[in-house]
């Protein structure tokens, strides 16, 4: 995924968290910056608000992680596994998409 606005969105995300853009990507998840539950939220309309993107009377809200990853993210964060991922995480990937579209539009994989 390489075009004008994923260059914005990694540059952006970068300023904010404070992390080299090198270590950014498309499939790099919210929850990979650290962010969980209110965090999430805030987050998500600081940069709705920012770039202008419409997310009144979407679903936004249900991508929102309960605060904290329980024991299993926790164990696995320990020992160094990965977590499966799931569709339903938000991926850097995802706020490229919705600005390109200047909405949010991901689907909720049940």
């Amino acid at each position: 995924m390489e075009n004008r606005n994923y260059s914005i969105v990694i540059k952006y995300i970068s300023k904010e968290f404070g992390i080299k853009e090198s270590k950014l990507g498309a499939y790099t998840s919210l929850s990979d910056l650290g962010l969980d539950g209110d965090d999430v939220l805030d987050f998500l309309l600081e940069f709705f608000d920012f770039f202008e993107i419409e997310y009144e009377d979407t679903n936004y809200k249900a991508f929102i992680p309960r605060e904290g990853g329980g024991i299993g993210k926790t164990l696995s964060s320990i020992f160094n596994r990965k977590v499966r991922r799931s569709d339903n995480e938000i991926f850097i990937e995802d706020l490229v998409i919705s600005l390109d579209k200047k909405k949010w539009c991901k689907i909720w994989i049940s």
